[in-house]
């Protein structure tokens, strides 16, 4: 016998019914395995292109990652993990309320330190300490310099609308590439990820266009710096290394092309002395910065970080090992710390709060406590999280000082 009309149309809802059942049940399993960030457009490998785990012409983002940062002459490693936009950060939602964004380089994301003892980790504590609880972003960039902080400001700043917005300058952004401030003249649309559509079709696309897929997990670290046979390092240029083999410390040598330390710090020394008494050629970039922050509700604050020979000859010692210059002098002296008294200039012209940590940092050197790496030239995470607490000391007092002339 034939079902009735009435068990049919039941025999159907259950179908349906166990269909959109299953389909929710997969889209939430999808969606907790494989998040996507709010803006799809928006990721750190724009600003930050020197990535040993990516292949010549095969750049993807990086997304919910890790890697690892090697300094074997100094027995110290580091893993950075890093959030859905690919910065060493919690991933951050789109609307927030009293937020600092900073923005930098390596010095800002903390390389050479623990993922928890960054200069952003300095500033939050303060603030906490302070009673006054901030939301923080680290969008530090390694292997960056001035054109990418801009880009970064361009496209950030719009998208999460920061309170503050900390630019930490160091030591070799400078002198910059003339004319970087037209950078944020440039229109950029930021692209959101569409909520509705299902997790598995976004999952599926990703994996036929040969993108990364995230996942809640992170992944096994990969090391950021190149070995001797990638084509990213410079050891991979053979006259070059039977050059620097002449005065770069055997041992020294056999880290850099065993990915365990970085090889771009050859000749460090002698490109810091002469890059140090140059101009900044950054005339009008504050300026333009400043106001392009405050014309989406923020306010910029300006940091300089020293090279750590201008605070302490102690590293002389250890930059020598893999330097042609042999005989170092000190860059303590004025005419090394040009850029410092520009930007300081800058910043009173501009009425932008400054902090320049080279005097802090040399009292703390004077007192025999090193504040750097004796070969890697970051600094150690207890100065990273004194530098974030100075930062936060500086904003406040700039506030208070702004409400006595009021």
């Amino acid at each position: 016998m034939s079902s009735s009309g009435p068990d049919k149309a039941r025999l159907w809802l259950f179908f349906m019914l166990l269909t959109v059942i299953l389909f929710a049940f997969q889209e939430i399993l999808f969606r907790f395995v494989f998040p996507v960030p709010e803006i799809a457009s928006f990721n750190r490998i724009n600003y930050s292109m020197m990535v040993s785990g990516e292949t010549e012409g095969g750049i993807r983002p990086l997304s919910n990652e890790s890697y690892s940062w090697a300094s074997d002459p100094d027995g110290a490693e580091f893993v950075h993990h890093l959030n859905l936009y690919g910065f060493r950060d919690e991933t951050w939602p789109v609307k927030g309320r009293n937020r600092a964004m900073f923005i930098g380089d390596s010095f800002v994301e903390g390389f050479m330190s623990s993922d928890n003892e960054t200069i952003v980790d300095g500033f939050e504590a303060a603030a906490r300490a302070a009673g006054n609880p901030m939301q923080t972003l680290n969008l530090g960039t390694g292997a960056s310099g001035i054109a990418d902080y801009l880009a970064v400001i361009r496209d950030a700043v719009p998208i999460f609308r920061p309170d503050i917005v900390v630019l930490v300058l160091y030591g070799n952004d400078f002198p910059a590439a003339q004319d970087v401030g037209k950078l944020l003249d440039s229109d950029t649309v930021a692209v959101g990820t569409k909520p509705w559509v299902p997790r598995l079709y976004v999952v599926v696309s990703r994996l036929l266009r040969g993108d990364r897929v995230a996942t809640r997990w992170i992944k096994k670290p990969f090391m950021f710096l190149p070995t001797a046979d990638s084509g990213r390092s410079p050891l991979n240029d053979r006259a070059f290394l039977e050059n620097v083999t002449a005065y770069v410390d055997p041992a020294v040598l056999e880290s850099m092309q065993q990915g365990r330390f970085n090889p771009f710090v050859i000749n460090e020394y002698t490109n810091y002395e002469l890059h140090l008494k140059m101009p900044a050629n950054i005339e009008g970039v504050i300026e333009r910065t400043r106001d392009f922050v405050a014309s989406h509700g923020g306010q910029l604050l300006l940091v300089h970080i020293p090279y750590r020979s201008q605070v302490s000859d102690h590293y002389l010692q250890y930059t020598q090992l893999f330097d042609k210059n042999k005989q170092p002098v000190s860059l303590m002296s004025a005419q090394y710390q040009v850029h410092a008294e520009f930007l300081r200039a800058e910043s009173e012209r501009l009425d932008v709060p400054f902090l320049d940590m080279t005097t802090i940092l040399r009292q703390h050197e004077a007192k025999g406590q090193r504040m750097y790496w004796n070969y890697d030239e970051h600094m150690k995470s207890a100065s990273y999280l004194m530098t974030g607490e100075e930062i936060y000391k500086t904003w406040q007092m700039f506030h208070r000082v702004a409400e006595i002339f009021q």
